[in-house]
């Protein structure tokens, strides 16, 4: 019986110290691939944009998910203008994919997220190697085993394509053999490469997207973006040395395509304002105010947005479809909407801005634009600028459409779309009373200096 015992001990031993051996070693496995600086760039982070509604760009979506499980090309090219739906149309593919177990990783750009890693390529290679490890135990098993070598910790602070090829592309290359006897195809979706930074960002950050051309055959890649020069002619190269880069373009959907998804749009975000208004739209003025959008899903969420705010500032459902009926100038283009905007809030009681409302609005836009980089509610910049929170939430308050403005004073004061800053910062359009308004020169309009926000920022901010 002593012996026995002796016996059943000794065994529980063993299988504790191999336990305590196995979690010992996943501990530091772990530890390793947490020395990959990873960003929150899946789909499932995005807030400021949301998926395709149900029943909206279907021929799109299954037009994109059938070349992705084809095997005739690597990357498949999701290319638009701003404002037409390209990201909702990227996070809709990345969420089917990855209830079917295909989708390997997502990155989704925001030059919105200054500092965050999202508005620029610098993470993009650590980041993309540690969604593939959790996509897959055998890449993650190599990925660890290469930074387990003495010089690993150099990888980490090299350039983002030296990054690229040791982190993902070795690693996955060694699985060639396992991924090829599968016949299914997983995807990596890339949207919005354009936001990565400046041109020569983005000719870099194209170098890196043509690199996953190594990735074993089972990959495929859908890349969203503008159609930049840069990005046009990284693909005319890659077509030159004989890559087949499908294309769908978003500025040539078809008319009743557009109308279907931004009608769907309005009826679904404009709900709570029609059950509660004693006016009920029509189907012809629905169809007026659709009409109205351009075709532009982008338009169409500033205006619902719009009429969400007048509304709670006093006017009606029933004069908020008739404003934008009876509009003079008809805005062509998302520019001209933004004008639009700007011109009904401070300019439509008189034909000339009030003197300190420009200030107000020029000095807080500014900051906005200049300090981005920094998290600045609407108390930061009261501080900063020497006014009220009150006066600061007044002068933004009329064009809260396109600034996302935070009930609270300590969340961050920002444009809801990158288009707004691009917008304000580049050429002027309208009359010259718009002119003076909308057109920020940073470096000759700064109120109080960058060297002075730094100071403050630092003082009551810790990094």
């Amino acid at each position: 019986m002593k012996a026995c015992i002796s016996k059943a001990v000794n065994f529980f031993l063993t299988e504790a110290t191999t336990l305590t051996l196995l979690h010992a070693i996943e501990t530091s496995a772990q530890a390793k691939l947490e020395r990959l600086v990873r960003v929150a760039a899946e789909h499932t982070y995005v807030k400021s944009k949301s998926k395709c509604l149900p029943n909206t760009r279907d021929n799109t979506q299954r037009s994109i998910l059938n070349l992705l499980k084809e095997a005739k090309s690597r990357f498949v090219w999701l290319r638009g203008s701003p404002g037409t739906g390209k990201t909702a149309i990227s996070m809709s593919i990345a969420s089917a994919l990855e209830e079917e177990g295909t989708l390997a990783a997502s990155f989704f750009w925001d030059k919105n997220q200054k500092g965050t890693g999202l508005d620029s390529l610098e993470r993009f290679p650590s980041t993309l190697a540690r969604q593939l490890a959790l996509f897959d135990e055998d890449f993650k098993v190599l990925l660890i085993k290469c930074l387990t070598k003495p010089d690993s910790e150099l990888v980490l602070s090299l350039d983002p394509k030296t990054q690229m090829k040791t982190l993902v592309l070795e690693p996955m290359n060694g699985l060639e053999g396992i991924l090829s006897g599968s016949n299914k195809r997983v995807s990596i979706i890339l949207d919005g490469l354009d936001e990565c930074g400046d041109p020569e960002a983005l000719e870099s950050l194209m170098e890196l997207v043509l690199l996953l051309h190594e990735l074993p055959s089972a990959f495929a890649v859908l890349v969203s973006c503008r159609p930049e020069p840069t990005v046009l002619s990284a693909w005319n190269r890659a077509r030159g040395q004989g890559l087949v880069i499908p294309c769908e373009d978003m500025d040539r959907i078809e008319w009743g395509d557009n109308f279907h998804t931004i009608r769907r749009m309005v009826e679904e975000e404009l709900r709570d304002c029609i059950t509660g208004s004693p006016w009920k739209p029509s189907d012809e003025d629905l169809d007026v105010f659709v009409g109205g959008c351009r075709g532009l899903p982008i338009m169409a969420s500033i205006r619902i947005r719009d009429v969400c705010v007048q509304t709670r500032r006093g006017s009606s459902l029933q004069l908020e479809f008739e404003y934008f009926r009876s509009l003079r100038e008809v805005p062509t283009d998302l520019n001209w909407e933004y004008l639009r905007i700007m011109r009904r809030a401070y300019l439509s009681d008189s034909s000339r801005i009030r003197p300190h409302v420009a200030k107000n609005y020029r000095e807080i836009i500014t900051m906005i634009i200049t300090a981005e980089w920094k998290d600045l509610g609407t108390d930061d910049i009261s501080h900063l600028l020497g006014i009220t929170e009150h006066e600061v939430r007044t002068t933004l308050t009329p064009i809260s459409s396109i600034v996302d403005l935070p009930e609270s004073n300590e969340q961050t004061v920002k444009f809801y779309h990158a288009t707004v800053k691009e917008f304000i910062m580049g050429v002027p359009i309208g009359e010259e009373q718009d002119k003076k308004l909308i057109l920020i020169h940073i470096n000759d309009q700064w109120p109080i200096g960058n060297s002075c926000i730094t100071l403050w920022l630092v003082s009551i901010r810790p990094a």
